[in-house]
């Protein structure tokens, strides 16, 4: 064998090792929380100490009638997402027995999490109305944190 063609060849076989090697990157893998949801407990209105659970929990979001919780039993909590794409979300939290329309509005803010997850949005100077009829099985809602920016407790409702 010629030493030239050899040592030619170990060079470009040893380029194209550099270049696979250096080549490599880590995995854009996304680790991060996305969006957070807003997160409701319910504690007795009579003591609001004590948390409640409700013994069947429907609740629905208006205004696609899409429903999130279908006849949950014995709920002391849940988890329900925002609407990213307005400064308002409706829901209806229902049970066995009776409903109520819960408005919930808000500013919301883009923000970049990384290359791997992209954006997020996060919601600032959260608020809250009960629609009032004669028959709320909802008594009073007392907001944790105006701004929902983490997946901790943001909400109480009393009932």
């Amino acid at each position: 064998m010629n030493p030239k063609k050899v040592f030619r060849n170990f060079i470009i076989i040893l380029s194209l090792l550099l270049i696979g090697i250096t080549a490599c990157r880590k995995d854009d893998i996304c680790t991060d929380e996305g969006t957070p949801d807003l997160k409701i407990k319910f504690f007795d209105a009579g003591n609001h100490a004590t948390e409640k659970t409700v013994d069947t929990l429907y609740v629905i979001a208006l205004p696609k009638q899409d429903t999130l919780v279908a006849g949950q039993t014995k709920v002391s909590g849940l988890s329900i997402p925002l609407n990213v794409n307005a400064d308002l979300s409706q829901f209806i939290f229902a049970t066995k027995h009776n409903k109520d329309t819960l408005v919930f509005n808000y500013t919301r803010k883009t923000v970049f999490v990384s290359k791997s997850c992209g954006y997020k949005v996060i919601f600032h100077q959260l608020n809250v109305y009960l629609q009032h009829d004669n028959n709320n099985w909802i008594k009073q809602i007392d907001i944790i944190y105006h701004d929902v920016v983490n997946d901790s407790t943001h909400l109480k409702i009393y009932h």
